[in-house]
């Protein structure tokens, strides 16, 4: 592999001299994103969300990748399906290789699935239940089948993140520093072990920056007129500082614009504003494990006692409030659910019932730091629980803290602000890995899961929604679930929100994807006389 060798930035300490950072680079297209969100993890059988698959899609290949509305073949040449649904035989691209220069073939396709399972981490939601240490076979160096143990007709389309490993280099690294067999995990957590069309720079420090190379001969090509040298995602957590770095030229694209500065890029020559109603949910997971929490009657009293009609008049980007856990621009929503309205008087109904009918306790709400439109939801729901003499106790957090905290039930704070995308557009993507208890009692618990919600009957209902090839079937059984799911109020459904990213008009090849509506897909950009 020939990467740019004079791929040299020079940056100070902080983020403020970003245009020395320009300045530096002689004849190279570096593109500078302002992201709202760290890259802590780019292990791709433990990390997930939206920053982190921005990162995996760049550093590794998957079988099918997202590309705007479309799913397309990546490393899959060709595939086949039999009529069950039960068995997938994919024929790989023979031209595809590691950034070590070995070939991406069945066997590394294999190794990457069975470690998924093995490891259960939070991606392993896609294949649980479904599939097993046999399913995954090499029939021969570039024929991949995986049998299923129950048949699931979305099954191509969760392909799109499964990121291939290059075994070797796992079982390099594979004992960590504590002399513990992890399977790679500490090791992988920081560093690629990919074919993708990016590397890791010399700078990968979380909370400021993270630093990729093209691959000049990446293996897949590049799908536009050009292609970037490499970007820089730069940690803007606020949205004027993102606006002002954008404005200023000190980046080429802002990921999570105020849209109170909406104007400002409408009107500004030489910027464009990509707006587009997203699938991007907004919920605040109450920990159903937790001493207050756990009790159904104060969930239905804090649930009483926000005020969601207020939520499209103080953020500061449109949302569409939601009618329950899905959206109803996605599979699966379920129309006139009894999803609780602010209503005081039923608060203290619900409370009333509880062991503590006068309050006299206090809650910890989490959010990431610096992000209003997490924080804006938890001053609301402050001053209804004031009226129920509940205190709720704001703390900001790091988004990998937040993420930690997740891991476990005793470390969960009672109230945390969580942002979910389902990655492929089916129900199991939105709803087993949120309310499934297997997400979490298993040991794996991540953000999606950090309601630790548990329900028997919910179990067995998505148990056999993700095995039921029947459609009319699927749907009958999300359904209810979501039923049993409301009644049960582990969370508030607060709103899914528009995306609002805004670019330079000197970069090139953007195209919206609704899978990934608050980032890009980088590979496919390229620059034209940027500052």
């Amino acid at each position: 592999m020939q990467y740019k060798k004079y791929f040299l930035i020079v940056l100070a300490m902080l983020l403020l001299t970003v245009p020395s950072l320009v300045q530096a680079q002689d004849g190279e297209d570096i593109l500078l994103y302002g992201g709202n969100q760290d890259i802590d993890n780019i292990d791709p059988a433990t990390g997930e969300n939206y920053s982190i698959n921005a990162a995996l899609r760049s550093l590794y290949d998957a079988p099918f990748i997202d590309r705007g509305t479309q799913v397309e073949p990546n490393l899959a040449e060709s595939w086949d399906v039999n009529e069950d649904a039960t068995v997938f035989t994919i024929n790989l691209r023979q031209d595809a290789v590691f950034h070590d220069g070995s070939p991406v073939n069945a066997d590394a396709v294999v190794y990457t699935f069975n470690r998924v399972l093995e490891i259960n981490g939070p991606p392993n939601f896609r294949w649980v239940n479904i599939a097993d240490e046999n399913t995954a076979q090499a029939i021969d160096e570039y024929t991949v089948q995986f049998t299923l143990t129950e048949p699931f007709a979305p099954f191509l389309g969760t392909l799109t993140q499964l990121f291939i490993v290059n075994p070797a280099i796992v079982e390099e690294h594979r004992i960590n520093s504590e002399g513990v067999d992890d399977f790679g995990q500490e090791y992988l957590r920081t560093h690629e072990a990919g074919s993708g069309p990016f590397v890791q720079g010399d700078r990968w420090e979380i909370g400021n920056l993270y630093e990729f190379v093209a691959v000049d001969d990446y293996w897949g090509g590049w799908r536009g007129e050009d292609h970037i040298d490499g970007f820089v995602w730069i940690i803007q957590r606020d949205g004027s500082t993102q606006l002002n770095s954008l404005l200023a030229g000190e980046t080429h694209i802002a990921d999570t614009i105020n849209a109170s500065d909406r104007e400002v890029i409408l009107n500004t020559e030489g910027f464009t504003l990509e707006e587009h109603e997203g699938i991007f949910h907004n919920t605040i997971k109450m920990n159903n494990q937790g001493e207050y929490t756990s009790d159904p009657n104060v969930r239905c009293a804090i649930a009483h006692a926000m005020n969601y009609a207020a939520l499209p008049e103080v953020q500061d980007v449109k949302v569409t409030v939601l009618q329950g856990p899905t959206a109803s621009t996605f599979p699966g929503f379920v129309p006139d659910l009894n999803v609780p309205t602010y209503d005081l008087d039923k608060a203290r109904e619900c409370l009333a019932a509880s062991p503590w009918p006068d309050g006299g306790f206090e809650l910890d709400y989490v959010y990431v730091t610096d992000f209003p439109r997490e924080e804006i939801p938890g001053l609301l729901l402050l001053e209804g629980l004031a009226q129920l003499n509940i205190t709720l106790n704001m703390v900001p957090m790091l988004w990998p803290d937040m993420v930690a905290s997740c891991q476990d039930p005793s470390t969960g704070p009672d109230l945390i602000n969580i942002y979910t995308l389902p990655p492929f557009a089916d129900p199991h993507a939105h709803l087993f890995n949120q309310y499934n208890s297997s997400q979490w009692t298993s040991g794996a618990g991540s953000f999606q899961s950090c309601s630790f919600y548990q329900n028997e009957q919910v179990d067995a209902l998505l148990n056999e929604a993700a095995s039921t090839g029947d459609p009319e079937r699927r749907n009958e059984l999300y359904a209810e679930a979501q039923r049993l799911i409301v009644a049960d109020q582990p969370s508030l459904w607060m709103y899914t929100e528009d995306s609002l990213t805004a670019l330079n008009d000197c970069v090139k090849g953007y195209v919206f994807s609704p899978q990934y509506p608050i980032t890009v897909l980088f590979q496919d950009l390229w620059m034209e006389d940027c500052p």
